[in-house]
């Protein structure tokens, strides 16, 4: 199988690499740091055009996080926000589902957020807690109309993740935030990528616009 990372080279999306390789995927990683855009159609089609075999399973884990309360938010920052986290990842289906329909069968995992779940805080933003939201119901949508094409779409939803984005956390930034968190600790990344790896794989032949909240009971509605 061949499987896409967008956003491979950070914490979670270099575990999902790892892990997936161990299962022995061929995996191909989009990323902005490689100089691809994935909120642009043009750069996303040369991209997939290059590869040797399309993917069938994609991991879309890509999007930036805002910070502030609404009024800080510029129209901007909000557009920026939004491209990174749900354009992005509409960009990315809409190029990749062609071939997975052709094969009459494909996996995406979209990344999500707890944020996403109750709204942001001044830490994340309240442009990213809607990207998130959007990215759910975009998730539940590809998931009702290609789910009878054998396509499968599914969203995870983590909490805070140890990565270079908590360390750039004040220690009472960080101690805040994990004081919401019962298991009262940042996930490993390679807590989350288990998660996209299995929903990828055919144990989960039978998940379909499912939301897997990986937050240690930070939301449980």
């Amino acid at each position: 199988m061949t499987s896409l990372v967008v956003g491979g080279r950070g914490a979670i999306g270099s575990a999902v690499v790892d892990a997936l390789r161990r299962d022995g995927e061929t995996v191909h990683v989009l990323d902005r740091t490689d100089g691809v855009d994935a909120a642009d159609p043009r750069q996303v089609r040369q991209f997939l055009d290059a590869l040797p075999e399309a993917p069938t399973r994609v991991a879309h884990l890509a999007g930036s996080v805002g910070h502030g309360g609404l009024l800080d938010v510029s129209p901007e920052q909000w557009r920026q926000v939004l491209d990174d986290s749900l354009t992005s990842a509409y960009v990315v289906v809409r190029a990749v589902l062609p071939a997975m329909l052709a094969a009459g069968a494909g996996a995406i995992v979209l990344m999500s957020s707890v944020n996403g779940r109750h709204g942001g805080n001044a830490l994340s933003g309240p442009a990213y807690a809607a990207a998130k939201a959007g990215v759910l119901a975009l998730t539940r949508n590809i998931a009702k109309e290609f789910g009878g094409r054998g396509v499968r779409a599914n969203a995870v939803a983590p909490g805070p993740v140890r990565s270079v984005m908590t360390e750039r956390l004040s220690t009472r930034e960080l101690s805040d935030l994990v004081s919401q968190v019962p298991l009262r600790r940042p996930a490993e990344p390679a807590e989350v990528a288990e998660t996209i790896a299995f929903l990828l794989g055919e144990r989960a032949s039978y998940v379909n616009g499912a939301t897997v909240d990986v937050n240690g009971g930070m939301w449980t509605g």
